[in-house]
C-alpha cells in the first residue's frame, strides 16, 4: 500500500491538527514496514518530519486550507501510484483519484458557519471550505472522527456516511506527564509569567467558538486578587481582549503570551490553579486532555464532546453562564483539597487516551479504505 499524507499543519507551531498529524507520522509508518508513505510537507516545516525508511517527503508551495488545495490539487502534487490518500484536517479537494481517507476534527464550517473564517476577507473561502467539508462527508471512502459525538452528528448530517465513519480519539502526547518537582514548575512558570502569583491558565487561539471573553469576564467578576489569569494564544487578536481586560479592571492581572514550546506549556499547566476551557463548540479539546494529563484541574463548557472526553474528571459548566464559570474558579481558588482532587482524577481519566492506539486504529482504517478503494477500481474496468 502505498499512502500520501497531508502534513502541511506541521509547522514550527503546530496547531491541535498539526500536533494530530505529527503523532500519526511519527507512528504509523513503524507499523507498517512494508507499506510506503509520501508526507506532503509544508514549506516552512522543519525536516525531516519523521526518520522512518518507508517514507519520502515532498514539499507542497501552497497552504492548507488554501482555494488551491480544495480546487487543484493535482496541480502542486502528483497522485502517481497513490493506493490512498489522508486529508488530514477536515476537507477533501476536488479530483483525488485515489481511495481517501478524511479525519473531521470538527464540523465548524457547516454547524456554525458564522463563527469559521470571521473575517470579512475570509468569506469566500468559509463557503469553499464548508463545500469541501460537504464532500468529505459524502465522498471520503473512509471517514475518521474523534469523538464518538463527532461521529454521530456526521452520519445525522450526511446518513450515507454511516458505517463509513469510524471512531479514533486523540491524546496527549508523552511530554505531558506530571513534572518531578511540582516547586521547580512553579518558580519556572513565574519565570514564564513574570510574577509569581496563583493564576489560572487559558489554553488555544482566540477564534470566537473558543469563547475566551467568558473567561475573562468570570475571572473578572469572581476570582480576588493575588491571582492573576495567562492567556497562551497561537493566533492573539490581543487588542481584542486586552481591551476588555482594561474595561473590567484587571488589565494588570492578565498576561498574554503568544507562544511556548511544549516543554514550558508543561511547566504552565502544571503549576496552574485550573486551565479553563470556556468553548461553545469544541470537536475534541485537546489542550483539555493534555492539562489532565499532567495533573491540572479543569473547568471547561458543559457541552457534548467536552463531557464524552473528560468523563466525571473536571468541573463543567454551560459555555455561557459567566457567573458559572466565576463561582467554579472562585471555589478552586479557595480550595487547594478540590484542586488536588481534580488534578488526581484528571490523571486517571486521561490515561484513557493513546497516541500508539490512535496510531493503529487509523492505520486500519487505511488499509480498510485501500481494501476497498482497490475493490471499487477493480468492478468498474
Amino acid at each position: 500500500m502505498r499512502v500520501a499524507i497531508d502534513c502541511r499543519y506541521i509547522r514550527e507551531r503546530p496547531s491541535g491538527i498539526g500536533t494530530y498529524v505529527e503523532a500519526m507520522v511519527h507512528a504509523i509508518p513503524q507499523m507498517a514496514p512494508g507499506d510506503e508513505f509520501v508526507l506532503w510537507a509544508h514549506r516552512l516545516a522543519a525536516r525531516p518530519l519523521t526518520n522512518a525508511s518507508n517514507v519520502s517527503e515532498i514539499t507542497v508551495p501552497v497552504e492548507p486550507n488554501s482555494l488551491w488545495t480544495i480546487w487543484w490539487p493535482e496541480r502542486y502534487a502528483s497522485f502517481d501510484g497513490i493506493d490512498l490518500f489522508h486529508a488530514a484536517h477536515n476537507i477533501l479537494s476536488r479530483h483525488v483519484p485515489c481511495a481517501t481517507v478524511v479525519t473531521i476534527h470538527d464540523l465548524l464550517p457547516i454547524d456554525y458557519p458564522k463563527l469559521a473564517f470571521t473575517r470579512w476577507s475570509q468569506r469566500v473561502k468559509r463557503l469553499y471550505y464548508r463545500q469541501a467539508q460537504w464532500r468529505a462527508l459524502r465522498d471520503a471512502t473512509r471517514l475518521v472522527a474523534t469523538t464518538s459525538v463527532m461521529a454521530d452528528r456526521i452520519t445525522r448530517l450526511c446518513p450515507s456516511a454511516r458505517g463509513r465513519v469510524a471512531v479514533v480519539p486523540m491524546a496527549p502526547g508523552p511530554i505531558f506527564r506530571p513534572t518531578a518537582d511540582p516547586d521547580r514548575s512553579r518558580e519556572q512558570a513565574a519565570a514564564i509569567i513574570g510574577s509569581d502569583a496563583p493564576y489560572f491558565l487559558v489554553v488555544g487561539q482566540h477564534s470566537p467558538s473558543k469563547q475566551h471573553p467568558v473567561a475573562l469576564t468570570a475571572f473578572a467578576r469572581d476570582v480576588p486578587e493575588p491571582w492573576r489569569i495567562v492567556f497562551v494564544q497561537r493566533q492573539t487578536r490581543k487588542h481584542v481582549l486586552a481591551s476588555l481586560a482594561s474595561r473590567l479592571g484587571i488589565d494588570k492581572r492578565v498576561t498574554w503570551i503568544p507562544h511556548v514550546d511544549a516543554a514550558n506549556l508543561v511547566v504552565l499547566y502544571q503549576a496552574a490553579g485550573a486551565m479553563v476551557q470556556p468553548s461553545l463548540y469544541e470537536g475534541f479539546g485537546l489542550p483539555v486532555v493534555e492539562a489532565m494529563a499532567i495533573g491540572c484541574p479543569v473547568v471547561a463548557s458543559d457541552i457534548p464532546t467536552l463531557r464524552e472526553v473528560v468523563g466525571a474528571a473536571a468541573i463543567l459548566v454551560p459555555p455561557n453562564d459567566i457567573a458559572g464559570f466565576g463561582r467554579a474558579l472562585a471555589a478552586l481558588a479557595r480550595s487547594p483539597n478540590q484542586r488536588r482532587d481534580l488534578a488526581a482524577a484528571g490523571i486517571d481519566r486521561a490515561k484513557v487516551f493513546s497516541w500508539h492506539r490512535c496510531a493503529r486504529e487509523t492505520l486500519d482504517v487505511f488499509r480498510d479504505a485501500a481494501a476497498f478503494g482497490s475493490t471499487v477500481r477493480r468492478v468498474s474496468r
